[in-house]
């Protein structure tokens, strides 16, 4: 297999690839990478401990929700009691029971408590529903947002520059749509069942203590409900999977066409575009439909479970009460007791059936945290300060994961402090892939690069990174202002630099006649401006960080005559002092070139231009 081309896996090559670019096969790296798993595999047990542990730092707000959960189960049996008084005390003759009235109270006074307690009832149910539900909204809101932030920052270690679209996309969803995965598992995962077991316990307690035929049925009727609810779990988890994979996979169609939408309408490709959004999304719904399938069986199960207990339990009743075994009051006591026993059985059954969701959704965003950085930080890293810029290649050996040439094979090379190195050979011949490994996007797969003597490996990924200013063929800006993009490798850097930066790129004029000048919004990647005003952002940029080390990647290829020339004075400039990596096509770009090495087939050789230059060899 020819080196810089992709494995015959079925996926399209990458657009950059496409373009005619330096090559790209990063992307290879990204998907050759151990996938992030598309199947349950871990227990749903083993996720909850983990959502748990992710939440730690709110372990005290969760312990106060559950302080307050604990509440409903007194409250809930106070609930019937106005009923019972009405029923014995004021439509009946029975005395007000303790702590409600006084020996010989008569039906006024039965009646007054009852209402006085049924409005008291309704003032506490109010008070402690809405306490508990906005503490639960504030804590879930902050504990989704920290975990956000935690996905985000480990996609920054993960991923790669050129990697597949398909992979960022779902990176992107993952963050958006499974980290609120983290609130239903963690605070609405266990606590809910157990303050829902609570409850039911405490309420068949009582219910026992008044009829215990009666909660008996009630009992009877639910463990094959309980039954039906445990053994649907498996079912419905694999369902709502392959639910979350197919939104996905909705999710990276959007994007996709989105982010090449001038293309799409230049081809007339709207309708096509149109009916493939159309059946992916077809395909989703067909997910989804089987997984509410699954849990409408689970739902009719729960409710023949609880209507039949119900009327059973309201027979059973009418009979003692026939009997005298039971007062009316009582009877509503108990039948108010039985209707909130299965209350919490409804409340398990449905959350146990939404938790299949939140469960898949965790176990997609756990598998994104636990996925190993591209490039692993040193555990004692060595010092390196401001680099003087001499870099060494000791045998270095390069091939992308899933190909099985090398893209570099043995190459050993020196450059000094200083230099200016030009780098030219066909395109996918390894020419970025010298420059992405003096940025350490990859490591070597044999030898060592080393940057002032250290080896790239022991330095801190921060630290290296700060040695390197990088000017792309197609700059990057993003949808803020003109000064911010420029700042964007030194946000603390004042107008006053700002501005210093922009005349030395030669930008400073174009952006003063602006309305807004450096506060002008650039739009989204920067699409106000042309391509030669982009690139001289994208120089300022480069002057202000003032890096020892420069790297210039095709810098020009997308530009006409005229701005190609006014764009190669401002890199002579920025390249002063500087040891400089340049790779390119035009032979204009190489004119300042100290040594230009050629790279192809995976071999590196020195090309000296005439004229005095400074030193550059290749180390036998």
């Amino acid at each position: 297999m020819r080196a810089g081309r992709l494995p015959r896996t079925g996926r399209r090559r990458p657009s950059s690839a496409r373009r005619g670019s330096a090559e790209h096969k990063n992307v290879i790296a990204s998907l050759s990478r151990p996938p992030m798993p598309r199947q349950s595999t871990v227990s749903a047990a083993r996720l909850y401990v983990r959502a748990l542990s992710e939440a730690r730092a709110f372990w005290p707000h969760l312990g106060a929700i559950f302080g307050l959960g604990l509440l409903a189960a007194p409250i809930g049996l106070l609930n019937p009691l106005p009923l019972k008084l009405l029923a014995d005390s004021v439509f009946g003759d029975q005395p007000m029971p303790w702590p409600f009235g006084a020996a010989g109270a008569g039906p006024d006074r039965a009646f007054a408590v009852a209402i006085g307690l049924s409005l008291a009832l309704v003032v506490v149910n109010l008070g402690w529903r809405l306490g508990d539900w906005f503490f639960r909204e504030w804590v879930a809101e902050r504990m989704v947002l920290a975990f956000r932030r935690k996905l985000f920052d480990r996609v920054l270690q993960v991923a790669q520059p050129g990697e597949d679209q398909a992979v960022t996309q779902d990176y992107a969803y993952r963050i958006e749509s499974d980290a609120p995965a983290l609130q239903w598992t963690a605070l609405y995962g266990i606590m809910p069942p157990v303050l829902c077991l609570f409850s039911l316990g405490a309420t068949l307690a009582v219910a026992t203590r008044l009829s215990p035929a009666l909660a008996f049925i009630a009992l009877a009727t639910m463990l094959p409900a309980i039954g039906l609810v445990h053994f649907s779990q498996k079912r419905m988890r694999a369902k709502w999977h392959e639910t979350r994979e197919q939104e996905s996979r909705n999710h990276a169609v959007i994007q996709e066409v989105l982010g090449a939408l001038r293309l799409v309408v230049t081809f007339g490709q709207e309708r096509r575009e149109a009916a493939r959004f159309a059946a992916q999304g077809g395909r989703s719904v067909a997910t989804r439909f089987a997984a509410i399938r699954a849990e409408s069986l689970v739902v009719v199960g729960l409710g023949l479970a609880t209507g039949l207990g119900g009327s059973l339990a309201l027979w059973l009743g009418a009979v003692e009460v026939r009997s005298g075994a039971l007062s009316v009051g009582d009877l509503l006591l108990v039948i108010g007791y039985v209707a909130q026993l299965y209350e919490p059985l409804h409340a398990i059954g449905t959350h146990i059936n939404g938790q299949q969701q939140a469960i898949v959704s965790a176990e997609r965003a756990f598998a994104l945290l636990d996925r190993a950085p591209a490039v692993a930080e040193p555990a004692n890293p060595a010092r390196l300060g401001r680099a003087q810029g001499r870099v060494v290649f000791e045998d270095v050996t390069f091939a992308y994961p899933g190909t099985e040439e090398p893209v570099l094979r043995g190459v050993n090379l020196e450059i000094p402090a200083g230099a200016c190195v030009g780098i030219v050979g066909p395109t996918g011949s390894g020419k970025s892939t010298l420059a992405n490994l003096l940025i350490r996007l990859f490591d070597p797969g044999a030898g060592t690069v080393r940057l002032d003597g250290h080896d790239l490996r022991s330095l801190e990924l921060s630290e290296l990174r700060a040695q390197f200013a990088v000017v792309p063929q197609d700059p990057v800006l993003f949808s803020t202002t003109i000064g911010a993009n420029i700042a964007y490798g030194r946000p603390d850097a004042t107008q006053e630099e700002i501005e210093a930066a922009a005349k030395a790129a030669q930008a400073h004029d174009f952006i003063s006649r602006l309305p807004d000048g450096y506060a002008t919004k650039v739009g989204d990647r920067g699409t106000r401006l042309s391509g030669g005003e982009r690139q001289r952002i994208a120089l300022a940029r480069a002057f202000l960080k003032d890096a020892p080390i420069l790297i210039l990647d095709e810098p020009t290829s997308a530009l006409d005559g005229a701005t190609e020339a006014e764009i190669v004075d401002s890199l002579d400039r920025l390249m002063q002092g500087r040891t400089t990596l340049m790779v390119a096509h035009r032979l204009s770009t190489l004119r300042s070139a100290s040594m230009i090495l050629r790279v192809e087939r995976g071999a590196v050789t020195v090309e000296q231009p005439e004229g005095p230059k400074p030193e550059l060899r290749l180390v036998a």
